[in-house]
């Protein structure tokens, strides 16, 4: 029910020219009907997704629906008669519970399983996700990725580690009571919109495409320091409030 995924995206260097950015990350099968569960941010801003199954079957993918808020994403794949997820009881687990995280970590080691246990229940940054914290290996790539219990149910979608060279053993994934009501709510309705887009009937965009330059990318340019760099100005009235490329 773990499967592999593969984006693609568009983005803008400091010369102004478009190339195309290649990202990875893994998903969970919730029904027979090619409905799959994941991250948000694995799939934001995808021009292209690309799902591969556990028999090396892939498929293009359509987003269905996004929660930024709850880093949850639906997606969506022409096949029937899948293998799904069963879910588990995430409210019921306890510290010291075994648990087996699987997923697509590097991008390229598809269906990779990992042992460990819960450690505790708790709520993390900014956006106060409540998660459940495990020791099991995670890397870039299982972001998406099932987290399942000793009997094989699906108790939480992995959504992160935490970075760093003296970090070990912290990862984190939201508990499958919640997510299930998202993925609900997604397949249903459609999208959810961020807190901060409430009051907002469509999102806001200033109509420039910008390119993050670092320290050194900056100076190799001729700038003092690194920031965000205008690469294109694509709306009048970003035109009319004086924004210009290259600034």
């Amino acid at each position: 029910s773990v499967v592999s995924i593969v984006t693609e995206s568009v983005s803008t260097d400091s010369w102004a020219q478009n190339y195309v950015k290649k990202g990875a990350g893994s998903g969970v099968i919730i029904q027979k009907n090619g409905y799959i569960l994941t991250c948000n941010h694995v799939i934001q801003g995808a021009s292209k997704i690309r799902v591969t199954l556990s028999n090396n079957k892939s498929y293009d993918a359509k987003l269905v629906g996004a929660s930024p808020d709850d880093d949850l994403a639906v997606l969506k794949i022409n096949a029937v008669g899948l293998n799904t997820a069963t879910y588990g009881n995430s409210s019921k687990l306890a510290v010291g519970d075994h648990v087996v995280a699987i997923g697509n970590p590097l991008g390229e080691l598809s269906n990779t399983a990992s042992t460990g246990i819960i450690n505790r229940k708790l709520t993390i940054g900014n956006k106060k996700l409540n998660l459940l914290q495990t020791d099991a290996s995670i890397n870039p790539g299982n972001s998406g990725g099932a987290l399942f219990n000793g009997s094989g149910n699906l108790i939480g979608i992995v959504v992160a580690k935490s970075a760093g060279s003296n970090v070990e053993g912290l990862g984190f994934a939201i508990p499958i009571n919640h997510a299930a009501k998202i993925a609900k709510t997604l397949i249903k309705s459609g999208n959810i919109k961020s807190k901060s887009d409430s009051g907002n009937k469509n999102n806001a965009l200033i109509g420039v495409t910008i390119h993050e330059l670092s320290e050194s990318e900056a100076r190799r340019e001729g700038y003092d320091k690194g920031g965000v760099f205008i690469a294109s100005v694509a709306s009048s009235y970003a035109k009319d409030a004086g924004l210009k490329a290259g600034d």
